[in-house]
């Protein structure tokens, strides 16, 4: 009797305890299992280029982990800020993150007004990607190498030029930090978007541009342009004899990353299940493989590491863009 009864006691033991975790998991997503519904994933720029595509890519996969729609919402303008805003001031309710490049840890720097609050308005989810970006010039330059091109900017300051997507972007902030190291003088030409500054490039109209490797390929292989140099802290498999720009400027280091973000105040509990449906989405084969194929390197990560990775690009950001006196208008 004195067993069964033991037995018994620590069967309500366990219920007890099943119930409590349960009811812990309920409260850290609202009181309802998540996610019941369709998931957006806000991308802070118009539709059709590198960052839409790697959204879009990640989206599907993500859309098997949680047995959930995941949906696109383009919203540009602002550098990102416009964007970044929405799902600042969004639900805290798991079903709004936003889908961040770069630009995100540079806009609140370069504004007296900052549009966001880059810790204390997102959580950090995951880190999701990585990937170089290259430095070229017009081949009409006589300057095989990016130390003979620093040589030449030195003995003529302020003559030659570089075009970037527009003041502040993921294609000014490195040429400026390019400036620094190299203690050279450019003349910044800002364009509405890389595709134009390409053009410019190609046309001659400006000198040199800091770029996308997978936008820059054809031209590299065609002779259009010339790459001096990628812009991470070594060479890169998708273009292992090109020096890393760090080889002639040490410390040089500037690679490309999107990540997701949540509202701040979303439960923990959402923010973990999402950062390992992320990490579960880029182990499988087929994204892996079209993430590649784009150039772009796969990394997942938890929101602790990607907390961190972001607190060490805002300084560096924010160190580039006081040097470089960068303000736009509010």
């Amino acid at each position: 009797m004195a067993g069964i009864r033991s037995h018994a006691n620590a069967f309500v033991i366990a219920v007890a305890m099943l119930a409590t975790v349960a009811a812990k998991v309920h409260a850290d997503v609202g009181g309802a299992p998540w996610p019941v519904r369709p998931i957006k994933l806000v991308v802070p720029v118009a539709a059709g280029g590198g960052v839409d595509l790697m959204a879009r890519i990640l989206a599907e996969p993500l859309a098997q982990q949680l047995s959930q729609r995941v949906v696109i919402e383009n919203v540009g303008g602002g550098g990102g800020s416009i964007g970044a805003r929405q799902v600042a001031n969004a639900d805290p309710d798991g079903y709004t993150f936003l889908f961040a490049a770069p630009g995100h840890a540079a806009v609140p720097f370069m504004h007296k007004q900052p549009p966001y609050d880059p810790i204390n308005d997102f959580s950090p989810v995951s880190l999701v990607a990585q990937f170089p970006l290259v430095v070229v010039i017009n081949p009409s330059i006589k300057a095989q190498t990016l130390a003979e091109f620093i040589a030449l900017l030195k003995a003529n300051p302020g003559k030659y030029t570089f075009g970037s997507s527009g003041v502040g972007g993921s294609s000014h902030i490195p040429v400026e930090l390019f400036k620094f190291l190299a203690g050279v003088d450019l003349l910044h030409v800002p364009f509405r978007g890389n595709s134009q500054s390409a053009a410019a490039l190609l046309a001659g109209q400006i000198d040199l541009i800091i770029d996308g490797l997978a936008p820059q390929l054809g031209n590299i292989a065609e002779g259009r342009v010339r790459v001096l140099g990628v812009t991470t802290k070594g060479r890169t498999a998708f273009l292992p004899d090109v020096p890393a720009v760090s080889e002639v400027l040490p410390g040089y280091e500037f690679p490309m990353w999107v990540g997701l973000f949540a509202p701040a105040k979303t439960p923990r509990g959402v923010v973990d299940k999402f950062s390992s449906a992320v990490a579960s989405a880029l182990k499988e084969p087929t994204t892996r493989k079209r993430y590649t194929d784009i150039k772009v390197d796969p990394a997942g990560s938890t929101p602790e590491e990607f907390d961190q990775f972001f607190r060490e690009q805002l300084k560096f950001n924010a160190d580039i863009i006081k040097r470089a006196n960068i303000v736009l208008q509010d």
